[in-house]
């Protein structure tokens, strides 16, 4: 049974890997939200009906609230003798979309850096002890991140910066996690129809999540440290 963990699991496309991932009974899916007194409706009637999503809170902006993430993983593990075998970071936020490079707000890059670098880190170093020879660690990124794509679409800065620091933060992940022969990419899912890709997003989250989970599951350890799209491209740093 392989194991999964990703956060965001409440909504958007962490909700949507959650569908698709718990449509497998041979699948054990472990789904972070920041607070379970946010809308869960749904993620409650999949843990329910399908009986192998475990719904476990984890604010990833909150240094605190990843600290007691190791505990809450242990005690699922526990039951089923598995490590994890996936290790998705999806939670992320874009606050400040209209932002440009002259009217950066400090407080929302602190937040972004914190929710978007930061979290993602702290997960990895936590559940680090708990992840399988050979498993997989995808930060979920953005095009934006990119240096190459962001040259042609400038827009939403705080977030750019944000993802940017994350695909390096990839980079030394895939080098420090090497011995253990774990493999971390970060991807970009496309412009996904969600609330937060808003306004003119093209992509199914479907689609986007399907092609996503194909991309990870046939992964080799010299892939280790690549940006890829979701449709099997690689994304130019």
């Amino acid at each position: 049974m392989p194991t999964y963990f990703l956060t965001g699991a409440n909504r958007g496309i962490g909700l949507e890997f959650v569908r698709q991932l718990s449509s497998n009974p041979s699948n054990n899916i472990i789904a972070a939200v920041r607070s379970r007194k946010s809308e869960l409706n749904e993620l409650k009637l999949l843990a329910k009906t399908r009986g192998n999503v475990h719904m476990i809170e984890c604010d990833v902006s909150s240094i605190d609230s990843i600290s007691a993430l190791e505990f809450r993983v242990a005690e699922i593990l526990s039951k089923t003798g598995e490590n994890l075998n996936f290790l998705f970071n999806v939670a992320g936020i874009n606050g400040s979309s209209s932002d440009t490079s002259l009217s950066i707000d400090p407080v929302s890059l602190q937040n972004h850096m914190d929710t978007n670098v930061l979290g993602p880190a702290k997960i990895v170093e936590t559940l680090r002890r708990y992840l399988a020879r050979g498993a997989v660690v995808m930060n979920l990124s953005s095009g934006l991140g990119s240096m190459t794509v962001a040259t042609d679409v400038p827009k939403c800065c705080t977030y750019s910066i944000s993802k940017a620091a994350q695909n390096m933060l990839t980079l030394h992940q895939a080098r420090d996690l090497k011995r253990s022969q774990v493999i971390v990419i970060c991807m970009d899912p496309g412009w996904v129809k969600t609330s937060m890709g808003g306004k003119g997003a093209m992509v199914e989250p479907q689609v986007s999540i399907e092609g996503m989970l194909e991309i990870v599951k046939g992964l080799r350890r010299e892939d280790s440290g690549k940006f890829y799209r979701f449709d099997g491209t690689q994304v130019p740093w």
